[in-house]
């Protein structure tokens, strides 16, 4: 580098301009003092730290957002930029690579959101929603306007004649604007999106994010100029309005008259469309209003095909890798020593979540919305995100005047006042202070930071399903609907599962509702899409969705969706509704039990996660269906079957002409085997369908085990109400061990096209105890995984679960005292959620009995003594 030089009083100095090193560190020189290798370390180092938060912020249900601005504030001048040594990896001259960077990521991650939104959502959405989102964000803007030049007049320094309104707007508009993406990643994370709350959230985050680029479109040209903001404006509708009309025509000829038509795209496609997110970018910025309006739009306006497959090359590279550094600089530049009045932060961060809860509450009593699901609505609306940060970053920079340096050769920045230029008038106009934006990003950390675990606390998985009446087969017996919701992973399960339903219709009389869920999986994308079919056509109808555009295969849903449609038509007192659910495979049985309470179904059918193959053995389809069958059964609000398929729709029909349906049902005790010899029971009405229900007993079991008498009751019920029914046949077996289970079980088979059993999660009895350390699938019990270990045998299997209605912690201890907090790792793994369920119906009972004596009298009157010990 160049010694500086004296010229006049000035002094002059210059900086490197090489990019790297070519010497190395073996030619003694330091590596640090180029462009890259600092900028290289630099990324390093931001990435280790703001990755390491991420995981150890993860089961707090931290965003992404907090960890990233933290990791910066923790970089900055607030903690380690204070450290000499350390300050040198962050030196002021090379600051605006990493900024430029930044901002790179900021409009090539605005480029993929614009990729992602599927503006036709815009006109699915209900008045109800647009009033609720006018009253967030109008009654929050108001205010933060009121409050900023009230904070302007209480300072001295700032008393002055303000001409710019413009600048008021920018600071409200920061703490009003809302993080569509944000709330869409804290619901999927929360395992909310297609819950009720979910719903009424999602589209209005939609339209409160558009509403945001309209306050960057409409404001930064104020805070610029005033006097020339209408011509931007208008210039920049004449820009998106050609974009849609006259850019995207021929973005879709050309895609459509160049590419081979099977979605296969070469690398030239993808360089043009970099290039023309830069170009675009670059217009809107030469315009006057922002680089991010023009990359968003070009991102809207691209073809789906090949935006499909843009997502998929640069999603994760920019969302994952780039998009923490512009966090990250929003965090370096936060210095918290500068904050004069920590008590703002105190006022700021209450003041937005008291205005965003108000705002949503007068509407709320006129729409119906529940008072805990408008609370919550009221603190997802606060979520920030890239809008709140670019704001703040867009009102600092709009305050910077020209760059002086001292003797030190540091950079120091008047960042309270910004010039602006006018025909008019040339006025200083106060945007924001240094400590103003540490102020309002450390209040934009802190509500960040309490969102997401409140609405986890407000919405735990226990409490989100209420126990509604018939919501088993055992309470839904005697009544003629039976509503049914099955899960369809491929086409390949559709056949089974048909013939499943039409034997599970029972009497002609009886009306059977069945609910068809197509699962589709959406890889690392964090959205969930529900697609409503029209029953007369295969192609959807109605999409209840969370406004991102996501497009996929749907020659198989259509398969499906015609297979159900058929079999409602051929089938009397039938009733079918086709969906679809788009979600990642991590959040889609929160979508399935989600479901399943909003249509009030008794019995949720899953497949198994395994098919048969040609030679009857089990071959695995995707390795992370097993976790979704095992949250399912932890958390679905209603009972739950396991169907594995072994070509259950090859048999004969059900027409007693042709042949009859032998099932099995084997019943050893316990509320799962209760519940699926009921359903067998069901069954049996059917024409054609012959039931034979095995009794398994141990020696003299009844004198051993009290809880007998229940499995008593429920089979002395089922004989006395079939006895004169020839379809319908009852058998008791004495098996001692495990060893004669086994040698039962395999008796039976292929005797039988399929069997229903229980899958007695957490209600071992002496013979199956022994056979723990055997089981392969922990999601079909103990009987349904030696049933399904054969590969000789040739049965269909039905495994059983009834739901059981969670009560609180309270009530369990004093049902079961210090037994619940003792039990082994094994019992707990094996499904400690159903260990209640080993005292059957009695327990419950007498639950419901403790909890309305608990709301009757105070907590402290309440004698615990009087707890059962099962």
């Amino acid at each position: 580098m160049e010694q500086p030089q004296k010229l006049g009083g000035n002094e002059n100095r210059c900086f490197i301009l090489n990019i790297t090193n070519y010497n190395g560190i073996w030619q003694g020189q330091n590596p640090f003092v180029e462009a890259l290798p600092i900028f290289l370390s630099q990324l390093a180092v931001i990435l280790i730290i703001t990755r390491s938060f991420y995981h150890l912020f993860k089961p707090l249900h931290q965003p992404r957002i907090v960890s990233d601005i933290l990791g910066g504030i923790l970089l900055g001048p607030s903690a380690l930029g204070k450290i000499v040594y350390f300050s040198d990896l962050f030196p002021k001259r090379n600051i605006v690579t990493v900024e430029t960077m930044a901002y790179m990521a900021l409009f090539l991650h605005m480029f993929l959101v614009g990729l992602e939104l599927d503006l036709t959502a815009v006109g699915r959405i209900s008045k109800k929603a647009i009033i609720l989102t006018i009253s967030g964000l109008l009654f929050p803007f108001i205010v933060g306007v009121a409050f900023f030049y009230s904070l302007l007049e209480s300072f001295d320094q700032y008393r002055i004649q303000v001409h710019n309104i413009g600048c008021g707007f920018l600071w409200a508009a920061s703490l009003t604007v809302t993080s569509f993406p944000a709330i869409g990643r804290i619901l999927c994370d929360l395992k909310l999106l297609n819950s009720e709350i979910g719903r009424l959230t999602m589209p209005i985050a939609l339209i409160s994010d558009l509403g945001s680029w309209i306050l960057v479109v409409i404001l930064i040209p104020f805070c610029d100029n005033p006097a020339n903001a209408l011509y931007v404006i208008l210039v920049t509708i004449v820009y998106v309005v050609a974009s849609f009309y006259l850019i995207r025509p021929f973005l879709g000829w050309m895609v459509h008259f160049t590419s081979d038509g099977n979605n296969n795209y070469s690398d030239c496609y993808l360089c043009f469309a970099l290039v023309g997110v830069v170009l675009s970018a670059f217009t809107t910025d030469v315009t006057g209003t922002h680089p991010i309006v023009g990359s968003f739009v070009f991102g809207l306006i691209m073809p789906n095909d090949i935006a499909l497959v843009l997502m998929d090359r640069f999603g994760y590279f920019i969302s994952g890798l780039l998009m923490p550094v512009f966090f990250t600089v929003a965090g370096l530049r936060v210095d918290i020593f500068k904050i004069t009045k920590w008590s703002l932060v105190f006022v700021v961060v209450p003041l937005l979540f008291t205005v965003k809860i108000l705002s949503f509450l007068p509407i709320s009593l006129f729409t119906n919305i529940h008072s805990k699901d408008s609370f919550a609505l009221g603190l997802l609306m606060t979520t920030k995100g890239i809008w709140a940060v670019l704001v703040c970053i867009t009102a600092l920079d709009k305050g910077l005047s020209t760059p002086i340096f001292n003797t030190d050769h540091q950079i120091y920045l008047d960042l309270r006042y910004v010039f602006l230029l006018a025909d008019e008038y040339r006025s200083i106009v106060p945007v924001f202070h240094a400590g103003d934006y540490a102020v309002t990003v450390i209040s934009i950390l802190l509500m960040n930071s309490i969102i997401a675990p409140t609405i986890a606390t407000l919405y735990k998985r226990t409490n989100l399903f209420i126990k509604y009446n018939s919501r088993t087969i055992q309470e839904a017996r005697n009544k003629t609907e039976l509503r049914i919701l099955v899960c369809i992973h491929s086409y390949c399960n559709v056949p089974g599962i048909l013939k499943l339903l039409e034997i599970s219709h029972g009497s002609r009389h009886n009306q059977l509702t069945v609910f068809a869920l197509h699962l589709v999986d959406l890889a690392d994308q964090p959205s969930s899409v529900l697609i409503v079919h029209d029953s007369h056509s295969p192609r959807f109808e109605e999409t209840k969705a969370n406004g991102a555009h996501h497009d996929y295969d749907s020659s198989e849903t259509d398969q499906i969706v015609t297979a159900f449609n058929e079999f409602e038509k051929t089938n009397d007192n039938v009733s079918v509704q086709s969906l679809t659910t788009l979600s990642p495979f991590t959040a889609m049985h929160g979508d399935i039990c989600s479901l399943a309470e909003d249509k009030f179904v008794a019995l949720l059918i899953l497949p198994f996660h395994k098919h048969t193959t040609k030679e009857q053995s089990l071959e695995e389809i995707i390795s992370s269906f097993p976790n979704i069958n095992q949250n399912v059964l932890d958390n679905a609000p209603c009972s739950v079957g396991i169907f594995i398929d072994r070509g259950f729709e090859v048999t004969n029909g059900s027409d007693p002409d042709y042949g009859v349906h032998e099932i099995a049902m084997v019943f050893i005790g316990g509320v799962d085997d209760c519940e699926a010899l009921y359903y067998a029971w069901r069954m049996a009405r059917k024409p054609g369908v012959l039931l034979t229900v095995i009794r398994l007993l141990e020696t003299d079991s009844r004198d051993q085990r009290k809880s007998n008498e229940l499995d008593d009751d429920c089979i002395n019920d089922f004989r006395i109400q079939t006895s004169n029914d020839d379809f319908i046949i009852y058998e008791e077996k004495i098996v001692n061990d495990g060893e004669e289970l086994i040698e039962a079980l395999k008796e039976m088979e292929n005797k039988f096209e399929l069997f229903i059993v229980g899958r007695r999660d957490g209600q071992d009895s002496p013979i199956t105890s022994e056979l723990l350390d055997r089981i392969d699938y922990l999601e079909l019990g103990i009987i349904g995984d030696l049933l399904a270990a054969s590969d000789s045998a040739t049965s269909s299997i039905l495994v059983v679960q009834q739901f059981v209605n969670l009560i609180d912690n309270k009530v369990i201890e004093d049902l079961i005292g210090t037994q619940w907090l003792s039990m082994d790792r094994t019992a707990m793994n094996f499904g400690s959620r159903r260990l209640l369920m080993a005292t059957g119906n009695t327990l419950w009972m007498y639950s419901e009995q403790k909890l309305k004596e608990r709301h009757d009298v105070d907590e402290g009157d309440v004698d615990d003594g009087d707890g059962v010990n099962p």
